[in-house]
């Protein structure tokens, strides 16, 4: 649905292809003026099972394995939204899959694919590395994971995380404060998403450790955000979100 928001001189690959997934993001940053977005660079097991970085998605030798050639293809579309302004959240795996390498562990399957994404795409103008969406890793993976990507990432990108609503307190009451975790990725209802901000953005302050804390997921997994033929006013988001 996005090919005619494709603009001549737009960048593509292979003889033109790429103009669909360029129109999307021309889309949201020069259509609806949106200065974010986020999306998984490995969603195998996931909601889609379509998106990652290796040369198939088959466990075994091919999890240490790049396909080089889609990642450059992932460049071009990261660099066009550097040139439009937009903001790129990398949510690096979801909680269908976040005990896929390593078994959800800090091994060597988890540091290539972070050390790949850091080494590709950390140099780009804006973005955070997620540790996950609804994650379910234990407290002490989630610190590791972290510690690890600060230690790499030459860039210093801010880490955060993505935790189901249920979950806030005892997700981020463990995290707020460690050294290498610099914000939350909240999902929530909207009238919560005030008061779950302040809420961590005071403790976090309190620790001498400010997070950034962005709302993350809105409403029910079915809907989100309507569509604008549904709620052409979107009042409750742009309220309350």
């Amino acid at each position: 649905p996005h090919l005619p928001h494709y603009r001549m001189g737009d960048p593509t690959w292979r003889g033109g292809k790429g103009r669909a997934i360029v129109g999307a993001i021309n889309y949201l940053a020069l259509d609806m003026g949106v200065n974010a977005f986020s999306f998984l660079p490995m969603n195998i097991a996931g909601d889609d099972k379509n998106v990652f970085p290796y040369v198939s998605d088959e466990s075994g030798d091919d999890r240490q394995r790049i396909d080089v050639s889609k990642t450059a293809q992932w460049e071009v579309v990261f660099e066009h939204a550097d040139h439009i302004g937009l903001y790129l959240h990398f949510k690096t795996q979801e909680t269908e899959n976040d005990q896929l390498l390593d078994g959800g562990d800090l091994g060597l399957e988890r540091k290539l694919y972070y050390r790949e994404l850091i080494a590709r795409f950390g140099h780009h103008l804006a973005l955070n590395w997620n540790i996950g969406e609804e994650n379910t890793n234990t407290d002490a993976q989630r610190k590791a994971f972290a510690d690890y990507i600060k230690a790499t990432d030459p860039y210093d990108s801010p880490i955060v995380i993505h935790t189901y609503p249920n979950q806030i307190d005892a997700v981020y009451g463990d995290l707020v404060g460690y050294p290498t975790y610099d914000g939350a990725s909240i999902q929530t209802n909207p009238d919560s998403v005030f008061p779950n901000t302040l809420k961590w953005v005071q403790e976090s302050d309190d620790v001498d450790r400010k997070w950034v804390v962005a709302n993350d997921e809105q409403g029910n997994a079915r809907t989100g955000v309507m569509p604008d033929v549904n709620d052409p006013t979107h009042d409750v988001i742009r309220t309350k979100v």
